[in-house]
């Protein structure tokens, strides 16, 4: 039987996170070639031109930076990265990027999470990147989850969370906008969705830095956590290439750092040390954290 536990915060009132997503670091095999993708594709800019990385976001904030040094792109199987979640604010702005990969002529896999809309494609290198709008309003209650995923609208109509999204309806949203400009300047890092060696482990790891569990499904290999809010979406993790997978090496194209923010509790992980005003450790998956005060 699926062994779940599930959380629907329907009920709750709405909470600011307690955690939010800084930086995220990418190793690349091709950093020229990289920058053109995501710039390209998200419609990112560039922020910072400094030796060895590149530094690209919105207007008033960084959101990704790209590194040299990878030498093979991502292969299986390792723990690391399974996606970046970089996400957009309004219906118009979601169906305006899609319509905008599909003029780049970029393979994209449009979702229906229900809780959220998303669009999946891959960099030159295999990295996996979503484009999210949470869409948290049209959820309400879980089904039974020992037959299968099955989600609820407010209408009373089952979902998989997992079907495609009408690209006719989607694109109808951004008549008249300009698929080409850049990335809206409220978009913002949504989630990381991580390989992980195993779950239970990862989740009490990740509790300690202040996120909460929303979602869990031992039978199929996933867990999903929130930081706060209601129904949210803001941590995610799998083995679904399998369990007890090494990290990724070195000279592999992933997930090389990323950056935290807690408001206003202080964080005192067992797994993190203080360095100078931040505290600093490796996650479950392998991957270099900072945790930083939001200021």
């Amino acid at each position: 039987m699926l062994n779940s536990v599930l959380v629907a915060n329907t009920n709750l009132s709405p909470q600011a996170d307690r955690l939010s997503w800084g930086v995220v670091e990418l190793q690349v095999t091709d950093l020229d070639r990289a920058v053109a993708f995501w710039s390209s594709a998200l419609g990112l800019i560039k922020r910072d031109h400094s030796e060895p990385g590149i530094a690209l976001g919105i207007r008033d904030r960084t959101l990704i930076v790209l590194h040299p040094g990878a030498k093979t792109p991502v292969k299986a199987p390792f723990t690391g990265m399974y996606h970046v979640a970089i996400g957009v604010c309004s219906q118009v702005e979601f169906s305006r990027m899609l319509a905008r990969l599909i003029h780049l002529n970029v393979q994209v896999g449009p979702t229906d999470h229900l809780m959220a809309k998303s669009l999946y494609f891959h960099d030159p290198d295999g990295l996996e990147i979503e484009i999210t709008y949470e869409t948290p309003e049209r959820f309400s209650h879980f089904g039974d989850m020992s037959k299968a995923l099955t989600l609820f609208d407010v209408d009373g109509n089952a979902h998989s969370g997992r079907g495609p999204l009408d690209v006719g309806a989607e694109l109808a949203y951004a008549a008249g906008a300009d698929p080409m400009a850049p990335m809206a300047d409220d978009s913002y890092l949504a989630h990381l969705h991580f390989k992980v060696p195993a779950l239970e482990p990862a989740l009490d790891w990740f509790e300690t830095l202040g996120f909460e569990r929303h979602l869990t499904l031992d039978a199929w290999g996933f867990a999903d956590m929130g930081a706060g809010a209601p129904n949210t979406h803001r941590l995610a993790m799998n083995i679904w290439a399998g369990a007890n997978n090494p990290p990724m090496p070195q000279n592999m194209a992933g997930l090389v750092h990323y950056e935290l923010f807690t408001h206003g509790e202080i964080i005192a992980s067992p797994h993190l040390q203080q360095d100078g005003d931040a505290l600093r450790g490796t996650d479950p998956a392998g991957v270099a954290v900072t945790l930083r005060t939001a200021k």
